[in-house]
């Protein structure tokens, strides 16, 4: 199965712009457009991505600049660049300021979610390594609602205390979409999973924030989410 990104992406040109993130919302992943480097600077205090697509000829801020700013907030984000500019001086340049991949457009679709999923797979790997080399397992205090990991501590609201115990203690780790909604005291509806879906992307951010970062919290498509590595309650 594929794994689910959080992705943005970054495209002066609105059409190909929805295009992309109709294509890659059809295939489980949880896309979010920006037609300018400006409108991504204003999502950033919420917005956790993993995986950054760009395009390099932007209105103000090129992809380029954009590239080495995010990888410098960010050093584990993944970056795709999209261009018209094939020259291999170009693709060398794109390189060198973090792209894991750069594109020639107009990029086929299949060849766009081919690159999504070797990086998805990737973004899993590093999560499951950090994971199994960390010195500190994953720790959640049920009394202080804190989550502590080997890159420190962070502070849980009461949301985050139950949806972590909940899947720590289901089989597999994994529980589905209406379970998760059960268990936070919710109704089942759409509103619901639209809530359930924004507590998962912070959580998310929290496990990184802890050191277990990418594929430690797993959204499964059309089904649920998995919690990927070992949680010890106390």
């Amino acid at each position: 199965m594929d794994v689910q990104l959080k992705i943005g992406i970054v495209e002066d040109n609105i059409d190909l712009l929805e295009s992309l993130i109709e294509v890659l919302a059809s295939h489980g992943h949880l896309a979010t457009g920006f037609s300018c480097a400006e409108d991504l600077n204003d999502a950033a205090l919420t917005e956790i991505f993993e995986l950054m697509i760009l395009d390099l000829n932007l209105p103000g801020e090129d992809g380029l600049s954009l590239a080495v700013r995010l990888k410098r907030v960010q050093p584990s984000l993944r970056v795709i660049m999209m261009s018209t500019r094939t020259a291999v001086d170009d693709r060398v340049r794109g390189y060198d300021v973090g792209a894991d991949l750069y594109l020639s457009k107009p990029v086929a679709e299949d060849e766009l979610l081919a690159a999504v999923r070797a990086l998805g797979r990737s973004i899993r790997s590093d999560s499951m390594k950090s994971a199994s080399n960390a010195l500190d397992p994953l720790q959640l205090n049920s009394l202080t609602s804190q989550l502590r990991g080997p890159h420190g501590v962070t502070a849980l609201n009461p949301a985050d205390v139950v949806l972590l115990s909940a899947l720590a203690r289901a089989p597999g780790r994994r529980l589905e979409h209406w379970q998760l909604i059960e268990v936070m005291g919710l109704d089942v509806s759409d509103a619901s999973k639209s809530n359930l879906a924004v507590r998962m992307t912070r959580l998310r951010s929290k496990l990184g924030q802890v050191g277990f970062a990418g594929g430690a919290l797993r959204a499964l498509r059309g089904s649920g989410y998995q919690l990927c590595v070992p949680l010890e309650i106390r």
